[in-house]
């Protein structure tokens, strides 16, 4: 007797901000599938803490994130994030609901069938089939692999301040070098310095670092005073639009399409069939 396939509701593709978002409205019913241990790795640990955090319109259950979140401290009223604090706060939910979530695992075949989505997958345990009714699809490697409309590519960087001056009174806005399109991004925290340098689409990750290594030498003023202490793990990808379609039995809801985490969230959310407030 040939082992039995496991059956759900849905299948979420990506631990990310929308594919949670998803997740965690149908616990019972849903399976989420992440090639690695990381949560809301695409904007966390790309170093990317979006923009219009009070903009989003939220339902109750992306309100309650909200909440938690400036409850915690990790978001101000302002809508400075913190983004180091986000994780511990997603494994904690998906922790209290139970959700079922197979870190470290790849996503070797997906295969739409008259009645269902079947999807190979790959782990520790081995090679394994899981079928589900519908499958939402919300990484970006998926965007990256299809003909996408990438309007930005970019590799950020956490700065630190090492000068003798407060560092109240030498916080810089702009970073300006030549030939180089830059951005800084403040975090919640005091010296809390993000740099965002835009790269090339077909860009690895020799050459992105090779760009930021050459932007970084050729910094000038008061930007001497400031160090590179850690480079994010993931490119932030910025795409005109994210295929929402529910056409078929496969939903692509790219969560690095969304302007920030909570709204990432809360397309997961609508993407369950729940009106938002």
């Amino acid at each position: 007797m040939g082992t039995e396939i496991s059956h759900y509701r849905t299948i979420v593709l990506g631990a990310t901000f929308t594919g949670l978002g998803a997740a965690l409205e149908d616990t019972d019913g849903t399976l989420v599938i992440e090639r690695t241990a990381l949560v809301g790795h695409e904007f966390i640990n790309s170093f990317n803490p979006g923009r219009g955090w009070n903009d989003t319109a939220l339902s109750a259950s992306g309100a309650s994130l909200r909440e938690e979140l400036r409850e915690r401290g990790i978001l101000s009223d302002d809508g400075l994030v913190h983004l180091p604090a986000l994780a511990p706060v997603l494994y904690n939910r998906i922790y209290e609901s139970g959700l079922r979530v197979l870190l470290l695992t790849e996503v070797l075949h997906v295969e739409e069938k008259n009645d269902y989505v079947e999807v190979t997958i790959h782990h520790a345990s081995g090679r394994s089939v899981v079928r589900a009714d519908r499958l939402i699809d919300t990484r970006t490697e998926a965007v990256m692999d299809a003909d996408a409309d990438k309007t930005a590519r970019r590799i950020n960087a956490m700065l630190l301040y090492v000068g003798e001056t407060p560092l109240e009174a030498v916080m810089p806005d702009t970073f300006v070098v030549p030939d180089a399109e830059t951005e800084i991004v403040k975090g919640k925290l005091d010296g809390e310095i993000i740099l965002k340098l835009v790269i090339g689409n077909e860009d690895d990750w020799v050459q992105a670092r090779s760009k930021l290594n050459r932007v970084w030498t050729d910094r000038t003023g008061e930007w001497l005073d400031w160090r590179i202490c850690a480079v994010a793990t993931c490119f932030e990808v910025e795409v005109a639009a994210c295929n929402s379609s529910e056409q078929g039995r496969i939903q692509r809801l790219t969560s690095a399409a969304y302007c920030n985490p909570l709204e990432a969230y809360e397309a997961g959310i609508r993407a369950t069939g729940r009106k938002v407030s």
